[in-house]
């Protein structure tokens, strides 16, 4: 009598072969990755990256030409919402990082004010007539000077913005207006011609307000190199916050144009310079903060008008003591 084969049928012999395992494996470990066994190096990849960062013990077994992945049935749950939520954070759409600032354009009006300082400078020099409604020019300098004992006792703060229009000579003054003429279209890119001519004169006068905090002894200061420091510094304070994974290179590169242009030999005020460089970094970042927030501002022609009202306004009071 010959034996008879018991045979089951398919869809017994189906559950059959998803159930058997290697024999190695705990009786307790059940295949996270169902009958069709893992489908690509990618998922594979990708299933033991998250069971080992979660601390799930694994095993991965080739079982007839296919690979599997076992795991404790006590964990399934939790190893199955871990994946979950990994291909949901994969599939997400990324979180949209800073938009990089806006160019501007027309940038080079910005640097137009600076012959204004050179006609100044003429008028005070003699190069041509002053006008017969002013005072003398060779009294100009002591009232516009920054004198920080004067400022301290006196209250003479119309000098932070009026030690800015005036030069020791023609070479001091040459030497602001072209680094002026360089920084301040670089700036006005960035910010508009108005807003960057604002920041440059305000940074200035609050460089210039520093430098009288910080300075003990008596010290006369003149010059708008401190408003074209505070340039460089708004420059390398609005890259800051666009720079977000590396933002120490913009205020290193505004560093190393002070090391480079403002410690030069001579006469040279480096506290009026580091000053108006660390005033200009904090507006310059301020802009960009109000810029990205998308918080109200002045436009720019009223950011240039009171630009230039500062120093007119703060000459009109030194010369009324005059």
């Amino acid at each position: 009598m010959k034996p008879r084969l018991l045979r089951l049928p398919a869809p017994l012999a189906g559950y059959w072969h998803v159930q058997r395992r290697p024999r190695p494996l705990p009786p307790g470990w059940r295949s996270l990755t169902g009958p069709a066994g893992i489908v690509s190096y990618s998922q594979r990849q990708e299933m033991i990256l998250v069971l080992s960062a979660c601390g799930i013990p694994h095993q991965l077994w080739r079982f007839r030409q296919k690979e599997y992945i076992y795991i404790p049935a006590l964990l399934e749950r939790i190893a199955r919402r871990e994946l979950h939520l990994f291909h949901e954070e994969k599939q997400r759409p990324p979180a949209p990082r800073g938009l990089p600032p806006a160019l501007h354009d027309r940038c080079w009006l910005a640097a137009l004010p600076l012959l204004l300082l050179v006609l100044w400078h003429g008028l005070r020099a003699g190069w041509w007539a002053a006008p017969e409604a002013l005072p003398l020019p060779g009294l100009w300098e002591a009232a516009g000077v920054l004198d920080n004992v004067r400022l301290r006792i006196y209250g003479e703060y119309q000098r932070l913005f009026t030690a800015l229009t005036l030069h020791a000579d023609a070479a001091h003054l040459a030497g602001n207006v072209m680094l002026g003429g360089l920084m301040l279209p670089l700036l006005a890119r960035l910010t508009g011609p108005g807003r960057a001519l604002l920041l440059a004169v305000a940074g200035g006068g609050f460089g210039n307000a520093l430098t009288v905090l910080l300075r003990r002894e008596f010290v006369l200061s003149l010059g708008f190199s401190t408003a074209v420091f505070a340039a460089i510094g708004a420059l390398a304070g609005f890259m800051i916050l666009h720079h977000e994974n590396k933002r120490y290179l913009p205020l290193a590169a505004g560093i190393g144009i002070l090391a480079m242009w403002g410690m030069g030999e001579g006469n040279v005020d480096y506290l009026a310079h580091v000053c108006g460089l660390a005033a200009g970094t904090v507006l310059g970042f301020g802009e960009a903060l109000c810029e990205r927030r998308r918080w109200p501002g002045l436009s720019q022609w009223a950011a240039a008008l009171l630009a230039l009202a500062l120093p007119v306004l703060a000459w009109l009071r030194a010369f009324a003591g005059v």
